[in-house]
């Protein structure tokens, strides 16, 4: 039986900034956003259950899993957004090495509770899916510096596009305390030539 619940942990774009991204996206033919609003927008480390019931004490057990404390966050540099097969997404540029450290101290912890991500197989690749549906266009710049502050567990109903915060987590900020902790960093306006 295919898997109806989807049990995945990541950063959720806060409602203000996912508003914001989706209008950074260039006008195409045909419904982009089907099935996917811009307050769904969020960045997955990893599905951590797929399954045909709910799994209402999966909670509990990440949460165990977490109670010594989270890694600190990291800053997540975003560059451009990719036209795909089945949608459009917000990619990083340059160095992901915070992220990949975040995200391994994360996998550690769960490793202790039994729990291990799935489809990681080729490594993680942190995007920010922000539409479905048959889109081509060439690649938009978009720098965007985010440092997410919570992370969090999602239940989500495959094949409806329904996802359920179950539980979040704050993360420390950054490991250079000497800067102030932001969200994130929006790219300043442009200015035109008079």
């Amino acid at each position: 039986m295919d898997p109806m619940f989807r049990y995945f942990l990541g950063f959720q774009v806060a409602a203000d900034r996912a508003g914001w991204l989706a209008r950074q996206l260039p006008p195409v033919a045909g419904d982009l956003f089907a099935g996917l609003k811009p307050q769904n927008y969020h960045l997955t480390l990893c599905t951590i259950a797929e399954t045909a019931e709910p799994q209402p004490f999966l909670r509990q057990r990440v949460t165990t899993a977490f109670a010594s404390g989270l890694p600190a966050a990291s800053h997540i540099p975003f560059g451009r957004i990719m036209s795909r097969e089945m949608g459009a997404e917000l990619t990083t540029v340059g160095s992901i090495g915070g992220i990949r450290h975040l995200y391994e101290g994360i996998v550690a912890l769960l490793a202790a509770q039994g729990i291990e991500p799935m489809h990681r197989k080729s490594g993680l690749r942190p995007h920010i899916t922000l539409g479905y549906g048959a889109c081509a266009f060439d690649p938009v710049p978009m720098a965007w510096r985010w440092t997410p502050r919570e992370l969090v567990l999602i239940e989500s109903h495959v094949g409806h596009r329904r996802h359920r915060v179950l539980q979040s987590w704050s993360l420390l900020p950054p490991a250079q305390g000497a800067f102030a902790f932001m969200e994130d960093e929006l790219p300043p306006p442009l200015r035109r030539a008079a």
